[in-house]
């Protein structure tokens, strides 16, 4: 099991060394699956302020009825290195590649300005979580251990755009994005269609042969 994180001090103190950080391009293309019909709805470039729900959501719990109250000082964006790495992230929990029930996109971007991200991957060149008292298996540890690390490292770091981490399903790069990162939020996406598009056909029934997973 993760280790629960250090205080936001002594994070801080202990700082983000060069080989533990990475740039992300402007060059470089990343992927989103969204859903556009049905409650909570987001653009595919804006941020999630309601929550805890996912790996690193930084929100701060909520008392009260709804559990996934809003937390407008906090959010989260996330995208994946490659198409099948989205696909996967998004149809995960049962492992079925839904194309029309909520409407769901496959959206690339490319950011306006490059990104200054914390690199917890398990390709980083540094050694970041495990210098700090965690391990490698942030990538990979149950949502409410993994998002109390995301929370301390907002509050160590304000200013950090977000986190490179590893996919579990797909063993390639993700990224979880904070609210600094905004600004690098493109206007328009270099590609995005429906699920359902006919291009898009051979890239998804790749996806759920390398994957396992089956199309509906």
């Amino acid at each position: 099991m993760l280790a629960d994180p250090p205080e936001p001090e002594r994070l801080r103190s202990l700082r983000i060394h060069a080989d533990e950080s990475r740039v992300i391009g402007v060059d470089e293309v990343w992927w989103r699956v969204h859903r556009t019909v049905g409650g909570h709805v987001l653009a595919w470039n804006a941020f999630r302020t309601y929550g805890p729900k996912l790996r690193f959501d930084p929100h701060v719990l909520h008392a009260g009825p709804d559990p996934a109250g809003n937390d407008s000082a906090h959010g989260v964006w996330y995208g994946a290195s490659t198409p099948d790495a989205a696909l996967a992230e998004a149809f995960q929990i049962d492992r079925t590649i839904s194309r029309e029930p909520d409407g769901p996109y496959l959206t690339g971007l490319s950011f306006a300005r490059p990104l200054a991200v914390l690199d917890l991957a398990f390709d980083s060149l540094g050694a970041w979580a495990t210098r700090v008292g965690g391990t490698f298996a942030i990538s990979t540890e149950p949502h409410q251990v993994t998002q109390r690390w995301a929370r301390v490292i907002v509050e160590a770091f304000p200013d950090l755009d977000g986190l490179r981490y590893s996919s579990r399903f797909a063993n390639a790069p993700c990224l979880a994005l904070f609210l600094p990162a905004a600004t690098a939020m493109p206007a328009n996406p270099k590609m995005s269609q429906p699920l359902t598009h006919p291009d898009l056909t051979d890239r998804i029934t790749g996806a759920a042969y390398r994957l396992g997973y089956r199309i509906v």
